[in-house]
């Protein structure tokens, strides 16, 4: 949201009001919702007076739902009817919807409104980011009422646990990709749990920091989605490339920044479309898109942990390295794979297939959970800000001993990525065992996860 400043004027002539600085037709509709709202408070329209209003900056085409409230305020100042309000700062934004009966309520988007502290009407969620003055009608504005924000905190509500029991390889799947915030492919057979282990990995997670969170609820609120905790957002496989990374005209975000700061859950991944696919590969490094349309770029939040799951085959039975009936052709089984392109493949961390997480069901999520906070609570005694699945090089090779980097990292891997995710992983096993030193152990049991199943999907 960019800043407007409201400029007003009134000159001997005939009666007229001119709205100049590229307004939207919503924002001129406004001065007969607040002519109205005049008469409703008693309070005089100017008469014989050219009411010319300026909006800057003036080459910037505007849309806005709480503009009338700055307008109206405009008029009642500069006409003396009522005086501004002492604690009033030019720090301050004026930002609300009037009515025809001159009530004022807080639209839906003046959460987006960053850091200082904001003038509005009757806010609905109580949900305050900042501190904030609203009145309820016009002719309180001479003396707003004040409210202190919460501290985000205050908001944040780790979900209850659900009673269910997991096979202990599939417990330290989800120890490991939620302690490290690893990006996951689950492959495999259907009815596995594939979906079961995605649908589990919110609950683990470590608490979001404030900035994200605050981030995080401003986008549910765009969305109009509550938000409690760290989203976990699982469109349709259906969902085109538009609405998955955001665009159009004016711009709006898509399902990737709804995931900011949380989950983003592609089930049957191998079902989206390719385009879907590959538009991932740039914003799950970055942590952010850019989507340029017109000329004009915009940059959105898309910080999110990826997690995939998809059957190998049509049938669904297929698994590499496992025999398996199947009523389709190689071919036909061979072209279901080609869907997931090399470089997508890439971005994953952590490849878990099926046949892995087999087992007895005998640990408990609660258990588990308390393994990840242990490893959160090992990241932050380092004082590392990044969660570990978004370390990169730089960040490895200063925490990992050059020995290992050396003579212990295998040498067969030529990919970087590939490199940067074994020691990723590593960092996030060193960390659920308590040790502040990387050791040869972890890096073979890291190659588990992040190099054994890639070359058994990549030679199947």
């Amino acid at each position: 949201m960019i800043p407007c400043e409201v400029e007003l004027s009134l000159t001997p002539g005939i009666p007229k009001v001119e709205i100049i600085g590229l307004a939207d037709p919503s924002i001129r509709e406004c001065i007969s919702r607040i002519k109205t709202a005049f008469h409703a408070q008693n309070f005089k329209w100017p008469n014989k007076k050219q009411i010319t209003i300026n909006l800057r900056p003036a080459y910037i085409k505007k849309t806005s739902q709480g503009l009338d409230l700055a307008i109206a305020c405009a008029l009642l100042w500069k006409t003396q009817q009522i005086d501004p309000p002492i604690s009033l700062s030019k720090d301050q934004f004026i930002y609300g919807e009037v009515t025809l009966d001159g009530q004022v309520s807080a639209p839906p988007d003046w959460v987006h409104i960053e850091e200082h502290p904001i003038l509005t009407g009757r806010v609905e969620d109580k949900e305050f980011f900042n501190d904030l003055y609203f009145v309820e009608n016009l002719k309180e504005l001479s003396n707003p009422q004040y409210v202190e924000a919460k501290p985000l905190s205050h908001w944040i509500k780790r979900p209850d646990l659900p009673a269910t029991q997991f096979s202990k390889n599939s417990a330290f799947l989800l120890e490991v990709t939620s302690a490290g915030e690893h990006s996951v492919l689950l492959g495999g057979s259907a009815g596995s749990g594939k979906t079961t282990l995605a649908l589990h990995l919110p609950y683990l997670l470590g608490g979001p920091n404030e900035e994200d969170f605050k981030t995080a609820k401003k986008i549910s609120k765009y969305f109009g989605r509550p938000l409690n905790w760290r989203p976990f957002v699982a469109p349709h496989h259906s969902t085109p490339p538009l609405s998955m990374i955001g665009g159009g005209s004016p711009l709006f975000m898509g399902e990737i920044s709804k995931a900011h700061s949380g989950i983003l859950f592609l089930d049957e991944y191998l079902e989206f479309q390719h385009k879907v696919q590959e538009a991932l590969r740039e914003p799950i490094e970055r942590g952010e898109i850019c989507i340029s349309r017109k000329g004009k770029g915009m940059f959105f939040p898309a910080r999110f942990m990826l997690v995939a799951a998809t059957n190998l085959c049509p049938c669904g039975s297929y698994i590499p390295g496992e025999n398996f009936s199947c009523s389709y052709s190689l071919r036909r089984c061979r072209s279901c794979l080609d869907r997931l392109s090399g470089p997508m493949l890439d971005r994953f961390d952590i490849l878990a297939l099926s046949s892995f997480w087999r087992g007895p069901l005998k640990v408990s999520l609660e258990s588990v959970r308390d393994r990840v906070d242990k490893a959160i609570f090992m990241r932050q005694k380092r004082h590392q800000t990044k969660v570990n699945g978004r370390l990169g090089w730089d960040d490895l090779k200063n925490q990992i001993s050059p020995f290992i980097l050396k003579n212990v990292l295998p040498s067969s891997v030529s990919s970087y990525r590939r490199k940067v995710a074994v020691l990723r992983v590593a960092r996030t096993l060193a960390d659920l065992e308590g040790r502040e030193e990387v050791t040869p152990q972890d890096i073979e049991k890291s190659t588990l996860l992040t190099l054994k199943p890639f070359h058994q999907l990549r030679f199947c």
